[in-house]
């Protein structure tokens, strides 16, 4: 399960409202009602992080303690990492079980990586042009392994517990610096008939598997739509705030649990 503390994109955070006491009772609720054992506490305000993360500890849960760089360049990306660790490190000599995650889909989610000014525009580039498409994922993968190989450095300074990276499979992450491997991987209409084989392939392999990135949204038909999931939402071209449904779309919470 993922817990979000709020994301945080060029100084805005998404989750207005953090109340330590609702935190606590949802991650309770979670425990208790979804039986989970294992938590990734997300977001990019590492106060929050360090708070939701301790209070999932007090509940016996395992912490996958887990900063999401929202649009920054390497540099600040390293230094979040910097001062998630200490706090990770805190936590787990406090008796925390403690995983760190050193980041999610960084080459499409944050600067340096992937021309383009948005996730959207850095997908598009990438998938544009299919002659060049081989030769850009392998540039990328040259790219993204470098800062990761920087990343796992800055962390195992801070912190001595496991370290994973939630990936894309099109960034070809060298696992050899990581005790787990993990992907996004989310299930759609196209790769349905492959999609339970391909995680199994996945799982073969000589490292851990962990998938972070996954499920669906709650309206019916949703579970077809993989990472377009998201797209029934209009957004302020400003702010960026989501404002409104672009249709109509029937509620599906049985067709999201299913």
């Amino acid at each position: 399960m993922t817990y979000d503390t709020g994301l945080v994109v060029h100084g805005q955070i998404s989750r207005e409202h953090f109340d330590p006491a609702v935190v606590r009772r949802e991650l309770a609720i979670i425990r208790d009602d979804l039986h989970c054992n294992a938590i990734q506490i997300i977001g990019g305000d590492p106060d929050r992080l360090e708070l939701a993360a301790g209070a999932a500890a007090e509940l016996g849960m395992e912490v996958w303690f887990s900063p999401y760089p929202l649009e920054l360049d390497p540099e600040q990306i390293l230094t979040l990492f910097r001062d998630c660790a200490e706090r990770a490190e805190r936590l787990r000599q406090q008796g925390a079980t403690v995983v760190f995650v050193a980041g999610v889909e960084l080459s499409v989610m944050n600067r340096g990586f992937l021309p383009g000014d948005s996730p959207e525009e850095r997908v598009e580039q990438l998938m544009s042009q299919p002659e060049r498409r081989a030769e850009a994922m392998r540039e990328l993968g040259v790219r993204i392994n470098a800062f990761l190989r920087d990343a796992v450095a800055t962390v195992r300074e801070r912190f001595q517990g496991r370290l994973t990276y939630a990936s894309i499979q099109f960034e070809q992450v060298d696992w050899a610096p990581f005790d787990i491997v993990t992907f996004e991987l989310i299930r759609s209409a196209e790769v349905a008939d492959r999609f339970r084989d391909a995680v199994r392939t996945l799982a073969q392999g000589p490292k851990p598997l962990a998938i972070t990135g996954f499920g669906t949204a709650a309206y019916r038909g949703a579970g077809d739509r993989g990472g377009r999931v998201l797209e029934v939402v209009e957004h302020d071209p400003k702010t960026k705030a989501p404002v409104r449904l672009n249709g109509i779309y029937e509620r599906d919470e049985p067709g999201q649990a299913a």
